[in-house]
């Protein structure tokens, strides 16, 4: 309780002073093993250049150096700084809630806070306030004035991180060693000791007790009674980022020698030098790194109970040992005990939840069912053989049965059971049923079959297109059908009748006639012309008229021979004219 106390006037006297109170910032290992979570960690940040006392902030943060897909709980009975989580140069206690409070060892300071380790306060001066001076015996920055920098009597007021010693007024004296008291003496003469100036170049001149004090200006120095330069800097801020001013000239602060340890890298950040181990490598950078082992990440077992830790790409990995379950970040255990805690049709064998019909369980082609927890084999149904070995189909095709059966369900069977219809008669061909209806029947064979009816021959019409169809007989005497085209139609009747061109003469021109209901010249029939050799034919009103030519003479149906007698030249006889009989 009383160092909450402390801590919170500190924090309000900073706060008073003016000073911007320091963030808490997260942070992250690079590169970290995997470790148990770590407690609440404690750390003390300074900020430079303001001394110790004013500057000392105390935080607390969590902090956590593994991947949370490994580790999620912390085992309240390991000890927390075994291993130590905190950085280099501290050192780590246990307090009463077994949390563990990282600090920093004696003459160090926080290097950002004390997860990432402490640093020497300061090195050099300049690292240090102007009222300040770096005690290299302790590396801490020391006020000025505090320790009887000057002689007897003397003022002393800090300057440049150097104690300037001076008497006071009427006193006289080696202000190092000793003032004493000037004596009174009547009327004194003053005189300027900074006129002339006995100072050198760039310097300048201030008299205190009748005496000349030459300095160099601001950014300057050197010898103030002969020549002061101009320095590169008095503060690292006047230096680039990756550099430090020490001396008053800007440096890379990693070539100080002894600034990290052995098989470390150096870096500057914000002008200060960090040290970290070298890839593959751990360790105290300000000391020594040493090769990273990775199964030092299993060493100890970051895992829960029942578990076991590899390491796999530089991480740890928790499994559970074999035949458990759960989460291996914390425990594991056996999956089953009695078959009731495994799921319906599995049973617990060697704590395992197992398939009793997995693959082995029956034989060769056969059924597996669960009953209480146990598998029960049997042959599918139309199938032979022993389900614990092999079960097999009495045949895959037809040919593995006889001539007169058929592989159906992988059984031989009678192909002719209820494959045809009513009344029909079956066969087997090549193990194929051949229905038929028997002689006087007839009908679909697949359907029924039924009674012959000689209009049945007709039903449906086995003719063309517009064909009619009646019952007849061949030959032979059979009966069949007998398809025919209407009257008025032409055409195949076994494939279409079309209409005609006419039904009766009237419906032709003049010079043609209807013949087999199409219009066409009587003159000519399927048989030849219809007049006799050497006479005319010519179309009357839908007829044939044959004629003898002039100079003709006989019967011009059937011949017209020369009339040697006609005293009329050959084509102007008169003609002999017969209409011949046209049937239709």
């Amino acid at each position: 309780m009383m160092q909450l106390w402390v801590i919170f006037l500190v924090a309000l006297w900073g706060s008073s002073r003016g000073q911007r109170a320091l963030p808490i910032s997260s942070f992250k290992y690079p590169s970290a093993p995997l470790l148990p979570i770590a407690p609440l960690y404690e750390y003390t940040r300074i900020r430079t250049p303001q001394p110790l006392a004013q500057s000392r902030i105390t935080t607390q943060v969590f902090y956590s150096a593994s991947a949370p897909t490994i580790v999620r709980q912390q085992h309240t009975s390991i000890d927390p700084c075994i291993p130590t989580p905190c950085g280099p140069n501290t050192f780590c206690e246990v307090n009463s809630k077994n949390i563990a409070l990282c600090k920093c060892q004696t003459n160090f300071v926080p290097d950002g806070h004390t997860i990432n380790g402490c640093k020497p306060q300061c090195i050099s001066n300049y690292e240090c306030p102007d009222n300040y001076r770096c005690d290299t015996s302790t590396t801490k920055c020391v006020r000025l004035c505090q320790q009887n920098d000057c002689g007897f009597d003397a003022n002393c007021r800090p300057r440049n991180h150097k104690s300037v010693c001076s008497c006071p007024s009427g006193f006289h004296g080696n202000p190092d060693i000793s003032c004493s008291r000037e004596q009174v003496q009547a009327d004194p003469i003053f005189t300027d000791p900074c006129t002339p100036n006995p100072c050198g170049l760039n310097a300048q001149c201030r008299s205190e007790g009748n005496r000349a004090i030459c300095t160099c200006l601001s950014r300057y120095e050197g010898d103030p009674l002969s020549n002061c330069r101009r320095s590169e800097c008095i503060a690292s801020d006047d230096c680039r980022s990756h550099q430090a001013c020490q001396q008053r000239r800007c440096i890379d602060p990693c070539n100080i020698p002894g600034i990290c340890g052995t098989q470390t890298e150096c870096t500057v950040r914000n002008h200060q030098p960090v040290c970290s181990c070298r890839r593959g490598y751990v360790g105290d950078p300000f000391t020594r790194c040493r090769r990273f082992d990775p199964e030092e990440l299993c060493r100890p077992s970051p895992c829960g109970r029942n578990t076991k830790c590899r390491v796999q790409n530089n991480r740890a990995v928790c499994t559970c040992i074999e035949n458990y379950i759960g989460d291996p970040l914390t425990v594991c255990r056996p999956e089953c005990v009695v078959d009731s805690e495994c799921q319906r049709n599995f049973a617990c064998s060697n704590n395992r939840c197992i398939n009793p019909c997995r693959q082995g369980a029956c034989g060769d082609g056969a059924l597996c069912n669960v009953a209480n927890g146990r598998a029960i084999c049997t042959c599918p149904q139309y199938y032979l053989g022993n389900p614990h070995s092999r079960c097999y189909p009495e045949c895959t095709e037809h040919e593995a049965c006889r001539s007169y059966q058929a592989c159906y369900q992988l059984k031989c069977v009678d192909p002719c059971v209820g494959a045809c219809g009513t009344g029909a008669d079956c066969r087997v061909e090549r193990h194929k049923p051949i229905c038929s209806c028997p002689k006087g029947y007839t009908g679909h064979p697949f359907e029924s079959c039924r009674k012959f009816d000689p209009a049945d021959l007709c039903r449906p019409n086995p003719c063309g297109r517009n064909a009619d169809c009646t019952p007849g007989y061949d030959k032979e005497g059979n009966d069949r059908p007998v398809c025919t085209c209407p009257r008025g139609y032409v055409g195949n009747p076994l494939h279409g009748c079309t209409r005609g061109e006419c039904e009766v003469p009237q419906d032709c021109p003049r010079h043609k006639t209807c013949y087999n209901y199409q219009c066409q010249s009587a003159c000519y029939t399927n048989t030849g012309p219809v007049c006799g050799s050497g006479a005319d034919c010519t179309m009357k009103n839908h007829r044939p008229v044959c004629s003898c030519p002039r100079g003709f003479i006989g019967n011009p149906l059937i011949r017209c021979n020369i009339d040697a007698t006609s005293r009329y030249s050959v084509g102007r006889s008169k003609r002999n004219t017969f209409l011949p009989a046209i049937y239709d």
